[in-house]
Protein backbone atom coordinates (compact mmCIF):
# COMPACT_ATOMS: atom_id res chain seq x y z
CA UNK A 1 0.00 0.00 0.00
CA UNK A 2 1.35 3.55 -0.69
CA UNK A 3 2.10 6.32 1.68
CA UNK A 4 -1.02 7.80 3.11
CA UNK A 5 -1.76 11.48 4.36
CA UNK A 6 -1.29 13.65 7.59
CA UNK A 7 0.51 10.56 9.55
CA UNK A 8 -2.01 8.18 9.09
CA UNK A 9 0.22 5.50 7.82
CA UNK A 10 0.99 4.83 11.32
CA UNK A 11 -2.15 2.99 12.22
CA UNK A 12 -4.36 1.40 9.87
CA UNK A 13 -7.29 4.60 7.80
CA UNK A 14 -10.80 4.46 9.29
CA UNK A 15 -13.36 4.01 6.43
CA UNK A 16 -17.05 3.90 6.35
CA UNK A 17 -18.82 2.56 3.28
CA UNK A 18 -22.12 4.18 2.11
CA UNK A 19 -24.54 2.76 -0.15
CA UNK A 20 -28.35 1.87 -0.49
CA UNK A 21 -27.87 -1.43 -2.46
CA UNK A 22 -27.14 -4.41 -0.46
CA UNK A 23 -24.87 -6.13 -2.86
CA UNK A 24 -22.69 -2.90 -3.80
CA UNK A 25 -22.56 -2.14 0.04
CA UNK A 26 -21.46 -5.69 1.28
CA UNK A 27 -19.49 -6.42 -1.76
CA UNK A 28 -17.53 -3.60 -1.41
CA UNK A 29 -17.52 -4.00 2.18
CA UNK A 30 -15.73 -7.91 1.71
CA UNK A 31 -12.73 -5.87 -0.51
CA UNK A 32 -12.66 -3.44 2.39
CA UNK A 33 -12.30 -6.33 5.37
CA UNK A 34 -9.24 -7.86 3.14
CA UNK A 35 -7.04 -5.14 3.22
CA UNK A 36 -5.34 -3.33 6.21
CA UNK A 37 -8.24 -0.90 6.89
CA UNK A 38 -10.10 -0.54 9.51
CA UNK A 39 -13.93 -0.59 8.67
CA UNK A 40 -16.08 1.43 10.80
CA UNK A 41 -19.59 1.20 9.57
CA UNK A 42 -21.61 0.27 6.97
CA UNK A 43 -24.73 2.84 5.96
CA UNK A 44 -27.75 2.47 3.60
CA UNK A 45 -29.41 6.45 3.56
CA UNK A 46 -28.06 9.55 3.97
CA UNK A 47 -28.82 10.07 7.84
CA UNK A 48 -27.00 6.87 8.45
CA UNK A 49 -24.18 8.15 6.33
CA UNK A 50 -23.78 11.97 8.43
CA UNK A 51 -24.53 9.64 12.09
CA UNK A 52 -21.72 7.02 11.25
CA UNK A 53 -19.41 10.60 10.53
CA UNK A 54 -19.97 12.26 13.22
CA UNK A 55 -19.30 9.15 15.18
CA UNK A 56 -16.05 8.11 13.74
CA UNK A 57 -14.16 10.55 11.56
CA UNK A 58 -12.90 8.19 9.19
CA UNK A 59 -10.22 8.94 7.05
CA UNK A 60 -12.20 7.69 3.91
CA UNK A 61 -15.67 7.95 3.01
CA UNK A 62 -16.67 5.08 0.30
CA UNK A 63 -20.14 6.22 -0.67
CA UNK A 64 -22.57 5.89 -3.70
CA UNK A 65 -24.13 9.68 -3.26
CA UNK A 66 -27.71 9.35 -5.06
CA UNK A 67 -29.80 7.60 -2.39
CA UNK A 68 -33.21 6.45 -4.33
CA UNK A 69 -34.06 10.14 -5.76
CA UNK A 70 -32.00 12.46 -3.48
CA UNK A 71 -29.81 14.78 -4.81
CA UNK A 72 -26.17 13.50 -4.30
CA UNK A 73 -23.98 16.32 -5.62
CA UNK A 74 -25.58 18.48 -2.83
CA UNK A 75 -25.29 15.75 0.26
CA UNK A 76 -21.78 15.59 -1.25
CA UNK A 77 -21.19 19.01 -0.69
CA UNK A 78 -22.94 19.40 2.91
CA UNK A 79 -20.66 16.02 3.93
CA UNK A 80 -17.41 18.02 2.72
CA UNK A 81 -18.25 20.97 4.72
CA UNK A 82 -19.37 19.38 7.70
CA UNK A 83 -17.02 16.78 7.42
CA UNK A 84 -13.35 18.19 5.99
CA UNK A 85 -11.08 16.05 7.87
CA UNK A 86 -12.75 12.69 5.98
CA UNK A 87 -12.17 12.33 2.22
CA UNK A 88 -14.73 11.17 -0.20
CA UNK A 89 -14.42 8.81 -2.97
CA UNK A 90 -17.75 8.09 -5.18
CA UNK A 91 -18.75 4.65 -5.81
CA UNK A 92 -21.33 4.77 -8.29
CA UNK A 93 -23.53 3.73 -11.12
CA UNK A 94 -23.81 6.87 -12.50
CA UNK A 95 -21.95 7.89 -15.37
CA UNK A 96 -18.61 9.36 -14.93
CA UNK A 97 -18.42 11.33 -17.61
CA UNK A 98 -21.75 13.10 -16.59
CA UNK A 99 -20.74 13.46 -12.56
CA UNK A 100 -17.11 12.74 -11.88
CA UNK A 101 -16.85 16.54 -12.58
CA UNK A 102 -19.53 17.65 -10.30
CA UNK A 103 -18.28 15.24 -7.61
CA UNK A 104 -14.98 16.39 -7.25
CA UNK A 105 -16.08 20.44 -7.71
CA UNK A 106 -18.84 18.84 -4.57
CA UNK A 107 -15.54 18.23 -2.24
CA UNK A 108 -15.37 14.73 -3.55
CA UNK A 109 -11.40 13.04 -3.90
CA UNK A 110 -12.35 10.93 -6.33
CA UNK A 111 -14.97 9.56 -8.39
CA UNK A 112 -14.86 5.18 -9.22
CA UNK A 113 -17.47 3.85 -11.84
CA UNK A 114 -19.09 0.30 -10.51
CA UNK A 115 -18.09 -1.09 -13.98
CA UNK A 116 -14.35 -0.98 -12.55
CA UNK A 117 -12.77 -4.16 -11.58
CA UNK A 118 -11.97 -5.15 -8.04
CA UNK A 119 -8.01 -4.14 -8.75
CA UNK A 120 -9.14 -0.26 -9.93
CA UNK A 121 -11.38 0.40 -6.58
CA UNK A 122 -8.01 -0.75 -4.62
CA UNK A 123 -6.03 1.50 -6.70
CA UNK A 124 -8.36 4.90 -6.05
CA UNK A 125 -8.97 3.75 -2.44
CA UNK A 126 -4.98 3.99 -2.07
CA UNK A 127 -4.66 6.78 -4.46
CA UNK A 128 -7.13 8.97 -2.12
CA UNK A 129 -5.81 7.84 0.98
CA UNK A 130 -2.50 9.13 -0.33
CA UNK A 131 -3.98 12.53 -0.47
CA UNK A 132 -4.40 12.76 -4.51
CA UNK A 133 -7.41 12.73 -6.74
CA UNK A 134 -8.56 10.01 -8.25
CA UNK A 135 -10.73 9.69 -11.64
CA UNK A 136 -10.38 7.28 -14.46
CA UNK A 137 -7.42 8.33 -17.05
CA UNK A 138 -10.03 9.42 -20.00
CA UNK A 139 -11.81 11.52 -17.62
CA UNK A 140 -8.60 13.50 -16.55
CA UNK A 141 -7.52 13.70 -20.07
CA UNK A 142 -10.70 15.21 -21.24
CA UNK A 143 -10.23 17.87 -18.39
CA UNK A 144 -6.85 18.17 -18.73
CA UNK A 145 -7.28 19.19 -23.02
CA UNK A 146 -10.10 21.52 -21.34
CA UNK A 147 -7.52 23.24 -19.81
CA UNK A 148 -4.82 23.71 -22.11
CA UNK A 149 -7.27 24.76 -25.12
CA UNK A 150 -8.95 27.39 -22.79
CA UNK A 151 -6.98 30.27 -22.59
CA UNK A 152 -8.18 31.34 -19.41
CA UNK A 153 -6.28 28.94 -17.64
CA UNK A 154 -3.15 30.69 -18.02
CA UNK A 155 -4.25 33.49 -15.49
CA UNK A 156 -2.36 31.07 -12.69
CA UNK A 157 0.18 29.59 -14.24
CA UNK A 158 1.54 31.83 -16.98
CA UNK A 159 4.87 31.48 -16.92
CA UNK A 160 5.19 28.07 -17.53
CA UNK A 161 5.65 26.11 -21.00
CA UNK A 162 2.91 24.37 -22.77
CA UNK A 163 4.27 20.71 -21.98
CA UNK A 164 4.92 22.02 -18.18
CA UNK A 165 1.22 23.14 -18.46
CA UNK A 166 0.11 19.84 -19.52
CA UNK A 167 2.46 18.21 -16.76
CA UNK A 168 0.86 20.24 -14.24
CA UNK A 169 -2.85 19.69 -15.34
CA UNK A 170 -1.99 16.42 -15.15
CA UNK A 171 -0.72 16.66 -11.56
CA UNK A 172 -3.39 17.80 -10.39
CA UNK A 173 -5.70 15.72 -11.81
CA UNK A 174 -4.44 12.78 -9.94
CA UNK A 175 -1.47 10.99 -12.36
CA UNK A 176 1.47 10.36 -10.67
CA UNK A 177 4.96 10.31 -12.44
CA UNK A 178 4.95 7.24 -14.22
CA UNK A 179 1.24 7.32 -15.61
CA UNK A 180 2.46 11.14 -16.38
CA UNK A 181 5.24 9.83 -18.39
CA UNK A 182 3.44 7.27 -19.96
CA UNK A 183 0.82 9.13 -21.29
CA UNK A 184 3.01 11.78 -22.73
CA UNK A 185 5.59 9.18 -24.48
CA UNK A 186 8.49 10.56 -22.04
CA UNK A 187 10.62 9.02 -19.31
CA UNK A 188 9.72 9.29 -15.30
CA UNK A 189 13.23 11.27 -15.12
CA UNK A 190 11.90 14.03 -17.44
CA UNK A 191 8.63 14.14 -15.97
CA UNK A 192 10.61 14.50 -12.64
CA UNK A 193 12.94 17.28 -14.35
CA UNK A 194 9.12 18.88 -15.55
CA UNK A 195 8.00 18.79 -11.99
CA UNK A 196 11.51 20.95 -10.83
CA UNK A 197 10.97 23.63 -13.55
CA UNK A 198 7.10 24.14 -12.24
CA UNK A 199 8.38 24.31 -8.50
CA UNK A 200 10.59 27.01 -9.17
CA UNK A 201 8.46 28.73 -11.22
CA UNK A 202 5.58 28.57 -9.32
CA UNK A 203 7.29 28.97 -6.24
CA UNK A 204 6.15 26.11 -4.23
CA UNK A 205 8.46 24.64 -2.00
CA UNK A 206 8.52 20.64 -2.36
CA UNK A 207 6.75 17.51 -4.00
CA UNK A 208 3.80 17.72 -1.52
CA UNK A 209 3.12 22.18 -2.48
CA UNK A 210 3.63 21.37 -6.33
CA UNK A 211 1.03 18.44 -5.53
CA UNK A 212 -1.02 20.48 -3.50
CA UNK A 213 -0.98 23.66 -5.64
CA UNK A 214 -1.61 21.79 -8.60
CA UNK A 215 -4.98 19.96 -7.33
CA UNK A 216 -5.87 23.42 -6.06
CA UNK A 217 -5.36 24.74 -9.49
CA UNK A 218 -7.17 22.45 -10.97
CA UNK A 219 -9.94 22.46 -9.54
CA UNK A 220 -10.36 25.67 -9.99
CA UNK A 221 -10.39 26.17 -13.43
CA UNK A 222 -12.53 23.66 -14.34
CA UNK A 223 -15.83 25.89 -12.95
Amino acid sequence: MRGVRNGISSRRPRIVVADDSTVAREGIAAIIRDLPYTLCGLATDQQTTSELLAEHHPDLLLIEPFFGNRDGIFFLKELAGRFPETRILVISKQAEEVYAERALRAGASGYWAKTGSREELIQAIETVLAGELHVSPGIALVAVHRLIENPAVYRHASNLTDRELHVFGLIGAGFGTNRIAKELGISPRTVETYNEHIKVKLGYPDAEGLRRGARDWFRLNRR
